[in-house]
């Protein structure tokens, strides 16, 4: 578990080559990076990821640039990230941005780690 004042990751396990990370608190500038060093670890271990963001509490703009900086991250690499259970001031931040195509978004964590099973080869 990784932890700021404001912002928690909490390692949520893994199902076959995905990691599971389940996000708290505020997603901002003061945060992201902590983000982004904890998902640089996953990617290193050859993982693919799902990101809960069921408990965020406030999204800015560092936190979209980071969500959209895993995602080229993991694709370069051949890896997927997918987004699960978005909090309200989540999704309406990713929809008043229209970051739909952008992001992969799935209503739960489930659906989420059953759409990365169902394309690994």
């Amino acid at each position: 578990m990784t932890t700021t004042t404001d912002f928690e990751i909490v390692d949520a396990g893994r199902r076959g080559r995905t990691a599971v990370l389940r996000l708290r608190g505020r997603l901002d500038a003061g945060t992201a990076p902590t983000l982004l060093e904890r998902c640089a670890q996953v990617q290193a271990q050859g993982q693919n990821l799902v990101l809960n963001l069921e408990a965020i509490s406030f999204l800015g703009s560092s936190g979209i640039g980071a969500m959209l900086v895993l995602v080229e991250q993991f694709q370069e690499q051949a890896g997927v990230v997918r987004f699960a259970a978005l909090s309200e001031p989540a999704r309406a931040v990713v929809e008043l941005l229209d970051l739909g195509q952008y992001l992969t978004i799935h209503a739960t964590e489930e659906e989420a780690l059953a759409a990365i099973d169902a394309q690994a080869p």
